[in-house]
């Protein structure tokens, strides 16, 4: 709804000559007004010109051209102009949910293919809240992208290789040390490679078992790649396990060593760096390959091939990304934890430099999250051990309380986890207030004995033209803007304005029904609020479904 409006006043500005940026939005609650701009403000900035002039010239057009859709127009200090609709405006979009119901807001489908890439947590441990956090940013963020119409893929990359994986593998064939045999060379190996640290807790020991299953009971240096391999493997199984149970599910799981093997021809990595040298980004320096990110935009040049032979992970970076294009995805959207904004720019100067093609680049940047027990703060350390589980708080919350929690503020937000609150089983859980209203208009049109047939054949959606009470217009209003709330995600690439909305129409709904009655004490139905209820209840279950959450019809 807020597009076409915008549309309007666009046109209108370009009519005048008079283009610009401008906000559109609902004003704060107690003004009477459906949205408002500052439009004024904006074009008094560009133009210098008198702010009542201004909003004169733009109020008398749109009442002049456009009549039918507003009935009041008006300017208010210091320089906004507000707008009431017409009635009919917001019976025709009520009329298109009960249509489109599910579906609703059905959007024609776009040209852009978007891979969405997200949790990627290095396969070292289980995952945690944090990585919990990522992993449920990116599901919605996916989900709300397919609705507005575009192709996406879900993509988790296994960081598979590299020193940390190194460590890891070092880790568990050392807490099996007093059981197995090892060759001196292998001995040797763990000992230099544990000089970097450790990893440890007890889910080192029990993918430690898994290597004792496997019935070999000696070990040496050529039986590295084997040892790695199944380690990652095991991890990765309580990875897939942990995101499943969290409603969460990938199109493909993307191999970090897929990049550098390679058997009938030159591996992607080395494909890359052929060209990176080609084009002349490359520069040898005392035995090291750097990239030269200073001429195309970062603040220094980086190393892109250590001194010893090892590519750094931004060589993988750069093959990786370079394989999303090849693939035929024109958006790529990463999501990845705040420690990571130093690769940002590079990354991004690296991909223009080689490839040729249009593409689209967002890399989201989520911060961490605090768990809070009884006001205090549970500290964690994956190294240590010392950690809870993703799967250990979906235990103890619940899915659904878990996944709306780590959406309720925007992803470049420090998020604190209040587990006493995640426990509530009342409307002080936000998760519970919103259940309960989809859960209160199931009861409502059960007890009404009101189906969706019926809906239909009482004419329901004619009779809601009768609705004229403040709060059933407040909930009307309300509805209606559920398809803006969803370009609002899109356009900040964050769940976090879908979790307000559906708490805030919630509270509507309540207010709703404390304030007017559907089934009267004679046991007549108000046909028109029971189809207020029924619309109500589409928009609630179609945003929960939208943040992958349920909705029950009973509580």
């Amino acid at each position: 709804m807020k597009q076409n409006i915008k549309n309007v006043l666009n046109d209108i500005l370009k009519s005048l000559n008079l283009e610009t940026e401008f906000d559109l939005r609902e004003p704060p609650q107690g003004l009477n007004f459906d949205l408002s701009t500052n439009i004024p403000l904006r074009i008094n900035k560009i133009f210098k010109k008198d702010l009542t002039e201004i909003s004169e010239l733009v109020i008398k057009k749109i009442l002049k051209e456009h009549g039918d859709i507003f009935y009041n127009v008006t300017f208010t200090k210091p320089g906004f102009i507000n707008f009431n609709l017409k009635k009919d405006i917001f019976y025709a979009e009520l009329l298109r949910i009960v249509n489109e119901k599910e579906l609703y807001p059905v959007k024609s489908k776009k040209q852009q293919r978007v891979l969405i890439e997200f949790v990627s947590s290095n396969p070292t441990g289980p995952l945690h809240i944090g990585h919990g956090r990522c992993a449920v940013i990116g599901d919605v963020l996916a989900n709300i992208l397919s609705k507005q119409g575009y192709e996406v893929f879900r993509e988790y990359y296994v960081n598979d290789r590299g020193r940390q994986i190194n460590i890891l593998t070092a880790s568990v064939i050392n807490s099996i040390k007093q059981k197995i045999e090892f060759s001196s060379e292998l001995t040797l190996w763990i000992e230099k490679i544990l000089k970097d640290g450790e990893y440890k807790g007890t889910y080192i020991n029990e993918v430690g078992k898994k290597i004792l299953c496997c019935g070999k009971m000696k070990f040496g240096l050529e039986d590295l790649d084997y040892l790695r391999d199944k380690i990652v493997e095991t991890i990765m199984e309580e990875i897939k396990d942990s995101l499943e149970k969290f409603n969460v599910k990938f199109d493909n799981y993307y191999s970090e060593n897929s990049l550098y093997n390679s058997l009938d021809k030159k591996s992607k990595v080395d494909e890359i760096l052929e060209l990176l040298e080609k084009i002349g980004l490359i520069e040898n320096n005392e035995g090291a390959l750097w990239f030269k990110s200073k001429d195309i935009g970062d603040d220094k040049d980086r190393v892109i091939k250590r001194s010893n032979g090892e590519p750094t992970y931004f060589l993988s970076d750069i093959a990786y990304h370079i394989t999303k294009l090849e693939r035929g995805y024109n958006w790529l959207i990463n999501i990845w934890g705040t420690d990571h904004h130093g690769y940002v720019q590079r990354l991004r100067s690296a991909l223009k430099s080689v490839v040729d093609k249009e593409f689209k680049l967002d890399i989201i940047l989520y911060q961490l999250v605090s768990l809070l027990k009884d006001g205090a703060r549970i500290s964690m350390s994956t190294r240590e051990g010392k950690f809870i589980t993703l799967t250990d708080v979906i235990n103890e919350v619940g899915v659904d309380v878990t996944r709306y929690f780590l959406l309720t503020k925007t992803p470049n937000t420090h998020l604190d986890f209040d587990f006493n609150l995640a426990k509530e089983h009342s409307l002080k859980n936000p998760v519970y207030y919103i259940q309960y209203a989809h859960t209160r208009c199931c009861g409502i049109l059960r007890e009404a004995k009101v189906d969706e047939k019926e809906i239909f054949e009482k004419r329901i959606t004619e009779k809601i033209v009768d609705l004229k009470n403040k709060d059933e217009l407040e909930l009307i209003k309300k509805i209606c803007f559920y398809e803006d709330i969803l370009d609002s995600c899109l356009e900040t690439l964050s769940a976090h304005p879908l979790c307000i909305y559906l708490l805030e129409l919630s509270k509507t709904f309540h207010k709703f029904y404390e304030s007017c009655r559907i089934i009267e004490t004679t046991g007549k139905i108000n046909y028109s609020r029971a189809g207020l209820v029924y619309v109500t209840k589409i928009i609630l279950n179609n945003g929960l479904r939208l943040l992958g959450l349920s909705s029950p019809e009973k509580m």
